[in-house]
């Protein structure tokens, strides 16, 4: 198995913003996407070295860094991605709040906004993510799925990969009798670049438990949707 990039301890840093209860460490999955998904054990570099990076790619493109618009680009852009990569610093057990619960049947949270960034370009993609599941004597409160989900889009991966790692945490965390997630994406490496197609969505499915056995729970799932008005 490939091993994880690991930072030098003095790139350590600890990086405000919404997910600063976070640990510290974290590890960056290789491109084969190894099992422990980036939480926990390598270290982000400091934002002064990520500034000298743009600075450099600023430098590189052409641009005059001494231009007025680009005096503050390399700490703008530096926050920027430590936004978008915030993700590897979650930590799924301390979002998933569960209560005990003796109901049995669909749940379905819909219109869940989330943007996350393509390996292959660095660029932005975005949309909405459907999740369901059917409970196991627990129940997950409201606001952790969208949670659990955004904070898991933060980071660098494709799409198939991310509807797949968020129906797996959720299963391992909370061990429902089985969850469904459904995303739909725009990719912002098919808009602005190649094909240039703006108005190209993906869509991808996670089927775990139950609903790989029951296909009349995934068409309710899908049909719940639908009858919504959802994408």
């Amino acid at each position: 198995m490939p091993t994880n990039l690991e930072l030098k301890p003095d790139m350590q840093r600890d990086i405000p913003g919404p997910m600063a209860a976070f640990p510290e460490s974290l590890t960056i999955p290789d491109a084969q996407g190894n099992p422990d998904r980036g939480w926990g054990k390598a270290h982000a570099p400091k934002n002064q070295r990520l500034e000298q990076v743009v600075r450099e790619l600023l430098i590189e493109l052409g641009a005059d860094i001494h231009d007025q618009h680009f005096r503050g680009t390399p700490a703008r852009v530096a926050r920027l991605y430590r936004d978008l990569t915030q993700g590897y610093r979650l930590k799924p057990d301390e979002i998933l709040t569960t209560f005990a619960s003796n109901h049995h049947e669909l749940i379905v949270v819909s219109d869940i906004n989330f943007y996350s960034l393509c390996p292959h370009h660095l660029l932005i993609y975005r949309g909405k993510m459907h999740f369901g599941y059917v409970p196991n004597g627990k129940i997950v409160g409201l606001s952790k799925i969208p949670r659990l989900i955004q904070g898991m889009a933060a980071r660098l991966i494709v799409q198939e990969d991310l509807v797949s790692e968020i129906a797996d945490t959720f299963m391992v965390e909370v061990n429902p009798l089985g969850c469904v997630v459904r995303a739909m994406g725009r990719h912002d490496c098919v808009a602005v670049r190649g094909v240039k197609c703006h108005e190209a969505a993906m869509t991808t499915v996670a089927l775990r438990g139950v609903f790989q056995e029951k296909s009349s729970l995934t068409e309710e799932f899908h049909q719940i949707l639908s009858t919504s008005g959802r994408p």
